[in-house]
């Protein structure tokens, strides 16, 4: 029995330009902390298993032999148990491509340090190797997330080859804005599961954070997806500072929820924000995800929280209950000036 997680030991996470075993970066008060990475400068190159097992062993031995990579300090995922050590992967997060057909403010790709490209290594070989090869099992999960799934070259082919064959849960984000055929078959096998962000519940406000005027067909298009297949839906809310951080934009976007019949809801506070404070979630932003929690449960919703607030909740306890201060300014985000001014010289 030791602390280890599941990714450590049967993870992969595919970056653009990196191999790491998770792209979850615990949100620990350190500076450019990186996930557990296995491979850099990858390009899509067919890693023999014993080479990539080899670099696996090298991470999950540092938590067998009682210590902690640094990649992984105070994670929220980190757990003690008797781990199976077997050499295969069972979750696998795709997010090698940044092509996108929105232009999100709170979108990693939207940095000038992160610009988005197109040029990407094909996945679907990769995947493919593994599978013949015994190491990616069945009934493993795909995570799909970076850009647009539905605009993607492989889309079509991952979808026919993992999810309409039901060889693995596929949990995709997509912003939903172009439809796919071969995304609603998928879904109604029951095989795949999308998330979308939807962050609103008004066309004025879905165009300040989207900036592209497509709530209407957005809409449209959920209705589509979850006419055969209410329970493979989970929409996201997005808490954006100044933006959308109200109980009544929430409250409409339940509305559409309800209308929907989905049955799951997720609430995130926006990474950037995130990023802006170091990682120190105000209190405000907390609490406010527990009064939307709270709204959302009479219309029978499962709700959870998405990792940056999941980890600040952490981290409170976790510092809590080893005597430190608490971790984070009682001051709420709209009275610091300093960050107000940075979200006001965005052009939104």
């Amino acid at each position: 029995m030791y602390k280890s997680c599941n990714l450590i030991l049967h993870g992969l996470c595919f970056f653009t330009g990196a191999v790491a075993s998770c792209c979850n970066s615990p949100v620990d008060q350190i500076g450019n902390q990186k996930p557990p990475l296995l491979f850099e400068n990858y390009k899509g190159e067919l890693v023999p298993p014993e080479e990539l097992f080899k670099k696996i062993r090298e991470h999950s031995n540092k938590f067998k032999n009682g210590g902690c990579p640094e990649s992984c300090k105070n994670c929220c995922f980190i757990q003690e148990q008797d781990w199976d050590e077997g050499k295969y992967i069972n979750e696998v997060t795709i997010t090698n491509f940044s092509c996108c057909n929105a232009d999100c403010i709170y979108c990693a790709n939207n940095l000038s340090s992160n610009e988005r490209f197109n040029d990407y290594y094909n996945i679907l070989p990769i995947l493919k190797y593994y599978k013949d090869e015994g190491v990616l099992v069945k009934g493993c999960e795909f995570h799909i997330s970076g850009g647009e799934f539905t605009i993607y070259q492989e889309c079509d082919e991952i979808l026919k080859e993992f999810g309409m064959t039901d060889y693995a849960k596929i949990i995709i984000s997509s912003n939903c804005i172009r439809y796919s055929d071969a995304l609603a078959k998928s879904m109604e096998i029951g095989s795949t599961y999308i998330i979308h962000s939807l962050d609103c519940g008004s066309r004025e406000t879905f165009k300040k954070i989207k900036r592209v005027d497509a709530f209407d067909k957005v809409i449209d298009n959920l209705k589509k997806y979850t006419f055969n297949a209410k329970q493979q839906l989970t929409l996201k809310y997005i808490i954006i500072p100044n933006v959308n951080d109200n109980l009544d934009e929430f409250g409409k976007f339940l509305n559409i929820a309800a209308s929907l019949q989905v049955r799951r809801i997720e609430i995130e506070i926006e990474g950037r924000y995130a990023r802006m404070v170091n990682y120190k979630i105000s209190p405000y932003f907390v609490e406010l995800a527990e009064k939307m929690k709270q709204m959302a449960i009479p219309y029978g919703f499962y709700v959870g929280f998405f990792p940056f607030l999941r980890q600040a909740m952490h981290n409170n306890v976790y510092k809590k209950q080893n005597g430190i201060q608490n971790f984070c300014s009682k001051l709420r985000i709209r009275n610091d000036n300093s960050i107000k001014k940075l979200y006001i010289s965005q052009k939104y």
